[in-house]
């Protein structure tokens, strides 16, 4: 496959630290501020949602939230691959490549997440740096979200895991 392209170690280290390092007021109302430092571009603007073009094309990225505060940064870090045994293992050796320049960078991750949807976690005080193997999507994923909404994200899929939802 030709022309499929993948954020370099440099580029996802420098993404992934730039996110670490971020300081911000977690209000989606300034997102334009954090679209200008990282270079992407605002496509669409809601009170709850920004979609971004980070480098991937329409809808690579998103800021979302709630009642205007932003809950998480869904960054593109691959384009899309095929759908075939070439295209999976494009992806997968992407997210082994990235899993390994991020944690060369920010130190060993705090959680693996094995499965169809790989996922790799760097817990910090307040948020979370997670890197996906979104393998339904045929690509990889960076993802910065608040503790408190992850949290809630993940007592969600425990629920749906015993039935309960």
């Amino acid at each position: 496959m030709t022309g499929w392209r993948a954020l370099t170690d440099d580029e996802i280290v420098e993404l992934a630290t730039g996110l670490r390092s971020l300081d911000w007021s977690w209000q989606l109302q300034d997102v334009p501020g954090l679209a200008a430092r990282f270079d992407w571009q605002m496509l669409v603007a809601r009170k709850d949602w920004v979609m971004l073009d980070c480098g991937f094309g329409l809808s690579s990225g998103a800021v979302t939230g709630l009642d205007g505060v932003a809950e998480s940064i869904k960054l593109k870090v691959t384009d899309s691959a095929s759908e075939d045994a070439s295209g999976r293992a494009m992806v997968r050796d992407a997210f082994a490549r990235m899993t390994d320049a991020i944690t060369g960078a920010l130190g060993e991750p705090t959680a693996r997440i094995p499965g169809e949807t790989a996922e790799i976690r760097w817990a910090f005080p307040e948020t979370t740096l997670r890197l996906k193997n979104l393998s339904l999507a045929h690509t990889v994923q960076l993802m910065y979200q608040t503790n408190a909404s992850l949290a809630a994200f993940d007592r969600s899929i425990e629920f749906e895991q015993q039935g309960l939802i």
